[in-house]
């Protein structure tokens, strides 16, 4: 839903090193949008985006992703050593060799991220810019969230509190202000919406770039739209130009879903054009309904909802609520998409989907192994340490249109392997002459 005011409307940036990438991509959709929030609240890089954002300074900020790299940051001497602390929080048992080298090398010098702030960041724009700014950072006396709107910083101060709240320990020192320790905002709240609704926010448009989802409730809540990247955005540092790209088409795309411009759930459709795919779309949930109903489940009494509805159980892993049979029917197309591992940061509609899965998928093989697991074989197909997901789903898609949902062994492939069977199905739609 876009907001009817954007006066009072806030944009709240998580953080996420150089994941702050598809952030700007965001803020791109947006403007295509018309979209001006009256207010923004960054965590982290967020922070920095933020600020940059505040101070109208998008070109700027256009320009500093497109170059970013890693020494613009640290200097020569830590480079290792912040390359080192990319998998830090996921593997704890390398803390000690990482504190050792840490005090060897007397911690990372940031100097050089300190400059860039210092260039990039216009204090007195954020100051009396429209854009009402703020960041958040974790005191580390206690542990505790401090928030902190730009007309309660000291003059001179901005660069002090993005230090802070990007200081993500033990990789980023602590920052002192005022004689008190701060390190990164987002040992408290990746994703300060709390703060934006204090404020007085009637909406918000929040975008969460973190490895793991920071709020479950807020993509449901009416005021609030949750934006958060489909597909893997890389690590903390890697700041590459191409992911950098890459990173910014896919924030591009995932917010004009976000707000109904697209459609889908980890691909971009043409609303317009999967609108459209109506009939088809629920003559598939009528056959996968039909499907679902004649599996026998051979243990009534622990039969729980995922096995009395295994393939929508499965589509609605990364659906929303409230969805209707195009929904369920995009879905299982992006499946098929997966399979084949499609670019995410192009705009589908089906012909073009439909295309690109008959160039792609090994229809020439599977039309000679399709043949074979007609006779009863076809848990050989499957029966491979790792599944061959793409010959599968064609050799099950050309059985389905040559022999019907009941040719022999259905029921086995539909219950062992739900997401190659549903596949399956949506291609018989989607490809219905090939």
């Amino acid at each position: 839903m876009i907001p009817e005011s954007t006066r009072d409307t806030a944009l709240v940036l998580g953080g996420g090193g150089a994941k702050g990438s598809y952030e700007i991509g965001v803020i791109e959709a947006l403007e295509r949008l018309n979209i001006h929030a009256g207010s923004v609240y960054g965590v982290s890089v967020g922070a920095l985006n933020a600020a940059l954002y505040a101070q109208h300074a998008l070109e700027q900020a256009d320009r500093l992703w497109s170059q970013l790299r890693l020494d613009d940051l640290v200097n020569e001497e830590s480079l290792s050593l912040a390359e080192a602390a990319e998998n830090l929080f996921d593997h704890p048992e390398k803390l000690v060799g990482f504190l050792s080298r840490y005090s060897k090398n007397k911690g990372i010098d940031i100097s050089p991220y300190e400059s860039l702030l210092r260039t990039a960041v216009d204090e007195d724009a954020v100051r009396r810019s429209d854009v009402r700014f703020g960041l958040t950072a974790t005191r580390v006396s206690g542990l505790t969230l401090t928030e902190k709107p730009i007309e309660e910083m000291k003059e001179g101060q901005l660069v002090d509190w993005l230090l802070a709240s990007s200081a993500c320990f033990p990789v980023f020192p602590v920052r002192t202000i005022d004689k008190e320790g701060y390190i990164d905002g987002g040992f408290c709240d990746n994703v300060p919406v709390s703060m934006a609704l204090r404020a007085g926010a009637r909406h918000v448009i929040a975008a969460d770039i973190g490895k793991h989802r920071s709020h479950a409730c807020y993509d449901r809540r009416p005021n609030v739209t949750y934006i958060r990247a489909s597909h893997p955005i890389g690590g903390l540092m890697t700041f590459d130009p191409e992911r950098t790209a890459w990173n910014r088409k896919l924030g591009y795309l995932d917010t004009l879903r976000a707000f109904g411009l697209l459609r889908g759930f980890k691909y971009a459709f043409d609303a317009d054009d999967a609108g459209a795919s109506s009939d088809r779309a629920r003559a598939f949930t009528v056959a996968l309904s039909r499907m679902e109903a004649g599996l026998r489940p051979s243990h009534a009494v622990s039969l729980g909802a995922k096995d009395r509805a295994p393939f929508f159980t499965l589509l609605e892993e990364e659906m929303g609520t409230s969805c209707g049979a195009v929904d369920y029917f995009l879905r299982a197309c992006e499946l098929a998409a997966e399979t084949v591992r499609l670019d995410p940061t192009r705009v589908l509609t089906l012909d073009s989907l439909s295309a690109q899965l008959a160039s792609l998928l090994p229809f020439e093989h599977a039309k000679t192994l399709s043949e074979s697991l007609v006779g009863g074989h076809i848990g050989a197909l499957f029966s491979r340490p790792q599944i061959d997901r793409g010959l599968a789903v064609t050799c099950l898609y050309l059985l389905m249109k040559k022999r019907g949902m009941d040719f022999p062994l259905a029921s086995y492939a539909a219950g062992s392997f739900p997401r190659e069977f549903v596949c399956a199905l949506a291609l018989t739609f989607l490809l219905p002459e090939a």
